[in-house]
């Protein structure tokens, strides 16, 4: 558990060089245990049918992500934030929409339910109004049992693409976005509204703690934050998300205030100076993949965030490469996420973070 002084000075930290972009200081740095982005993992046994149903979430059945990952952490004078979400193994946006939430031994996911562009344009968008009224409980349980040093983060919400994609399968949406983009545009703008009643519902039962916001990427916000995604679009053209998507990711903003991020991959990113170009947006997070490019090569783009925005890079990989990064990197605007076994101790992370910033630790 983190003390009220480490809290307290890693939230100044987070006001003062991510959000406020001075200079003053080394930027937040958050050492994670990168299993809770495995949530299935957090599963006392298995569901004992293929498809899950919302009277299945009970805490008897799945541990919430503080049991799993925060209230034992080894590094405790990093700056990440200790979170809670209603179970983030729930494609929850999807199941609301009538995706059966299939249940395997590694994941769930959502099953296809529209077979045509006919189909889709009929859907009824929800169609299943109980996940959403699961959804509040989980928020309200969560809100009313949180530790002194765990905040209630948004799960996550998939984008309209990410759900169309859901609804039709990846390689039909993928298709629809040539065929028929105008059912496409209906469609997502349908998505668009539940993603908002989603967010609202978050936030009428999560109020601030300490001032502020926490987040399933670790940081802390001075207000209402989500973290926003379109990840099946990092697969076309930045165009179809300008021409087709945008417009929704803009209206969130300017629903929600200044302090909602957008999500990428290194692998899928193409579309990010739309993003840049969004008014109010706080800044993009970016998961850095195996098979995408190196940091060097990549170091341009994170400037040029910089110079426009806000950057949160989880090193999910290549963190052997970071060090060679940081030099030329601006810290004003940086958060860092970093895997515990990157910095498996408070001694490690102590260490790295004199290395870089040897006047600020």
């Amino acid at each position: 558990m983190k003390t009220a002084a480490q809290l307290s000075q890693s939230i100044e930290r987070f006001q003062r060089v991510f959000w406020n972009k001075q200079s003053d200081g080394r930027p937040p740095i958050g050492v994670v245990n990168t299993d809770i982005y495995l949530p299935v993992k957090y599963l006392r046994r298995p569901f004992p049918r293929q498809h899950v149903e919302p009277q299945d979430l009970r805490t008897e059945t799945v541990m919430t992500d503080y049991e799993f990952a925060f209230a034992q952490r080894p590094v405790s004078c990093d700056d990440w934030i200790p979170f809670a979400a209603p179970w983030r193994a729930i494609p929850w946006l999807e199941a609301w929409c009538g995706c059966p939430v299939r249940f395997s031994s590694g994941s769930l996911a959502p099953d296809p339910i529209c077979d045509s562009l006919e189909a889709l344009a009929a859907a009824p968008l929800p169609a299943r109004e109980e996940w959403f009224t699961c959804l509040r409980q989980q928020t309200e349980l969560l809100a009313a049992s949180a530790p002194p040093d765990c905040w209630i983060s948004p799960t996550i919400l998939r984008g309209p693409s990410d759900v169309l994609a859901a609804l039709r399968g990846l390689t039909n949406f993928l298709c629809d976005l040539h065929d028929a983009p105008g059912i496409i545009a209906q469609a997502a703008g349908r998505i668009h509204q539940l993603l908002i009643r989603a967010i609202d519902q978050h936030f009428s039962v999560v109020k601030p703690k300490h001032g502020g916001y926490g987040h399933i990427f670790g940081y802390w916000a001075p207000g209402p934050t989500i973290a926003l995604q379109e990840d099946a679009l990092g697969l076309c053209h930045p165009n179809l998300y300008r021409d087709l998507f945008m417009h929704h990711t803009a209206e969130a903003v300017r629903h929600l205030g200044p302090c909602v991020v957008y999500h990428t991959h290194s692998t899928g990113f193409q579309h990010f100076r739309q993003v840049l170009r969004i008014p109010g947006l706080a800044g993009l997070q970016m998961t850095i993949e195996a098979n995408g490019p190196p940091l060097a090569d990549l170091l341009p783009v994170f400037r040029e965030i910089l110079e426009q925005s806000r950057l949160l890079l989880f090193l999910d990989h290549r963190f052997e490469e970071l060090s060679a990064l940081l030099p030329h990197l601006p810290r004003e605007g940086l958060y860092l996420a970093i895997p515990a076994s990157r910095l498996p101790s408070e001694a490690a992370f102590l260490q790295f973070a004199k290395t870089h910033w040897p006047a600020d630790v």
